[in-house]
């Protein structure tokens, strides 16, 4: 099983008050021989949570890998305002490749190659089902706005079934092909059942890969988007990640500030307003990061025991 220290002891985050604020983080300082890897659950929460990472890292000549996990492809409000009044699965499928673009030419304004951002095209909301439900390749998940059961719609990426399996298979791949030093995460307590699904992939990643291989973990970084429950906007959460906590005493991790210079903020301003399709769907969480000076992370820390490993 792998546990991790956890500051916040609330089960949820319920108001912008339950997050950490500037004064409560230690500054983060990039060191030059980081290798990054940024996980995303959708296109626009790469810069959302750590744009300013990216920015401030190639300017340092960092290694960065940015992978977005689904294309944001079953967003009712967003194929809405973009004026799809009968909305068919060419609309959603529409969506996936609108969306992907936004995020190359959001990632491409802040200096990053294409090459390295990789699109893996699995289900918008459908992450948490994955995660739940014994999904193989003779009976994989299928998407029921774009109705794919692969992810034919994958960039930079392997076409593969909608399974759980596969999705572990990616992560052992980009781990052993990128090997990060340094991974951004979604917090495995956000409320979109994306996110926290996708924070549950990637500690048994992170768990299977360096425990069996004897390597040092990487640092894992987690950011919040979604403070509030939803659950129309969101749907079902993931099963089974509460086992994964161990509450510990704050003083004992501290989250990391990400201070972002006014050129550094500027750029990833400009970033995020290469997101049109999301001005309506989610106004408010672009205005709010909008307005914020830094990028705040919650440490996470990997507790490998053995005896546990055929758990979870």
């Amino acid at each position: 099983m792998l546990k991790f220290h956890n500051k916040h002891k609330t089960a949820r985050a319920s108001s912008a008050s339950t997050r950490p604020q500037a004064d409560d983080a230690l500054p983060w300082e990039l060191d030059p021989h980081e290798r990054i890897m940024i996980l995303a659950p959708h296109p626009d929460d790469e810069v959302l949570a750590a744009g300013g990472v990216i920015a401030t890292a190639l300017k340092l000549r960092n290694q960065i890998r940015v992978v977005v996990v689904t294309n944001g492809d079953a967003s009712y409000a967003t194929a809405l305002s973009q004026g799809s009044h009968f909305i068919t699965r060419k609309n959603f499928q529409h969506q996936a490749v609108m969306r992907q673009q936004e995020s190359l030419k959001a990632l491409s304004s802040l200096g990053l190659n294409a090459h390295h951002i990789h699109f893996w095209g699995f289900p918008d909301r459908g992450l948490a089902s994955l995660w739940n439900a014994p999904w193989d390749n003779g009976d994989p998940y299928r998407s029921s706005t774009t109705g794919y059961n692969s992810s034919i719609q994958a960039l930079n990426s392997p076409v593969l079934h909608f399974t759980g399996a596969n999705l572990d298979e990616l992560f052992r791949n980009e781990l052993l092909e990128f090997y990060p030093t340094t991974v951004i995460m979604p917090h495995p307590r956000d409320n979109h059942s994306d996110h926290s699904a996708l924070a549950g992939f990637t500690l048994r990643a992170v768990r299977d890969y360096y425990y069996q291989a004897h390597l040092p973990s990487p640092k894992l970084l987690a950011y919040w988007i979604w403070q509030t429950d939803i659950p129309f906007l969101t749907g079902a959460q993931p099963d089974n990640l509460a086992h994964t906590y161990l509450e510990v005493d704050p003083a004992k991790i501290v989250d990391q500030r990400l201070r972002l210079s006014p050129e550094i903020r500027e750029q990833k301003m400009y970033a995020l307003r290469c997101y049109p399709s999301q001005k309506i769907p989610a106004g408010k969480i672009f205005h709010a990061v909008s307005k914020k000076t830094c990028e705040i992370f919650t440490v996470l820390q990997p507790t490998f025991e053995a005896r546990n490993l055929a758990g979870a």
